[in-house]
């Protein structure tokens, strides 16, 4: 029993950490694909990361302690013979009805056709497809496992550490077959997010509140990931025998690079927004709701979420944004009272907006 539920338990932590990680980029890959959030789309797409991992679980771990482990005379032999789980059928029915029902021969089969009926179901309702698609890609993705498992993850270990079963193709493939079928009835109608156009075609909207918060979620998020990569990378190259990188670097300078990218730069291009902005389809406008001028965009960027993550990226701790207290102090007030504009101005232009003239319009208002 524990053989069958450990690879969920893993499937189920995995998304749990995926989802933590990048779940605000795949929320604003939808946003800027759609034009707002929807909680069936958002939940499918939920759903179809926690069946990925659950379809690795189970088919690739655990994986062996060395890369020789399986390398040995008899283990892991592909078995090439189509259909050949009606001969182990006969043989385990010859015991019985009782010991064929509960036999691990019948249950292994059951179980790859279950497996992948969730992948036709996604097919048909997730990605729009149809019955052809949800199979096709039910073999595909079958094809790609046993291959994975039958060259040792491609090389990564020099011997094949699972069977690679063409039974396998047939009882998966099949599975999708039924899940695209069964995919049609009502109760899954919910994991179809609504029909809509390219956002870029969608009519303007008023820029809430929400809307607003959405877009520094995601500025924030741009940062962040920016940050990590490449402290990652620049950690993997010190494995790899580069130099150790400065404190300067990795403290100052990647952290203001990366708070230019997503924030400064994208704000002096057409359109007059951070890439969080972009996503949420805003942007930065002055008198008559216009496009506003570089400087404009530039200075309201620096007063408001731009400078303020810049300030706290580069600072040793959220009471030192600076080697003065006073100015630190001064910093702090003024993030207080953006927030309680970002919050309670009526105008929605907030306390940057206020200062240099703009306001946020939809990115589509002409």
């Amino acid at each position: 029993m524990q053989t069958m539920f450990w690879p969920a338990t893993i499937a189920m932590l995995g998304a749990a950490l995926f989802l933590g990680a990048a779940g605000i980029f795949l929320l604003a890959i939808q946003y800027h694909r759609h034009g707002r959030l929807s909680w069936r789309r958002t939940l499918t797409t939920g759903a179809a990361v926690i069946y990925g991992f659950g379809l690795f679980s189970y088919t690739m771990l655990p994986l062996p302690e060395t890369r020789t482990a399986f390398c040995r005379p008899g283990v892991a032999i592909p078995q090439l013979n189509p259909l050949n789980f009606l001969n182990d059928f006969a043989l385990s029915y010859e015991l019985g009805m009782r010991h064929f029902l509960t036999s691990f021969t019948l249950w292994q089969v059951l179980f790859n056709v279950i497996l992948f009926m969730p992948l036709g179901i996604l097919a048909v309702r997730w990605l729009r497809g149809n019955i052809f698609l949800g199979t096709l890609i039910g073999l595909t993705a079958s094809l790609a496992i046993e291959l994975t498992q039958y060259t040792g993850i491609w090389g990564l270990y020099t011997c094949a550490y699972r069977v690679a079963d063409v039974d396998d193709v047939l009882t998966n493939t099949l599975g999708a077959l039924i899940g695209s079928i069964v995919a049609y009835l009502p109760i899954f109608s919910w994991l179809t997010g609504p029909r809509e156009s390219s956002a870029a075609n969608a009519a303007p909207r008023e820029v809430t509140r929400l809307r607003r918060f959405m877009a520094n979620a995601f500025d924030i998020a741009f940062v962040l990931a920016l940050v990590m990569l490449t402290t990652f990378v620049l950690e993997i190259a010190e494995k790899l025998g580069a130099p150790q990188a400065s404190y300067n670097l990795t403290e100052r300078w990647i952290p203001s690079i990366s708070v230019l990218l997503v924030f400064l730069l994208p704000t002096l291009a057409p359109g007059r927004a951070s890439l969080g902005q972009r996503c949420a389809w805003i942007r930065i406008a002055g008198k008559q709701r216009r496009e506003a001028s570089a400087w404009q965009a530039l200075l309201r960027s620096l007063l408001g979420l731009g400078g303020i993550s810049f300030a706290f990226q580069i600072a040793d701790s959220i009471w030192a944004v600076s080697p003065w207290a006073w100015l630190s102090l001064l910093v702090l007030g003024y993030v207080v009272l953006s927030s309680l504009f970002l919050l309670f101005d009526r105008s929605g232009q907030g306390l940057a907006g206020r200062i240099t003239g703009t306001r946020f319009v939809d990115r589509r208002m002409r």
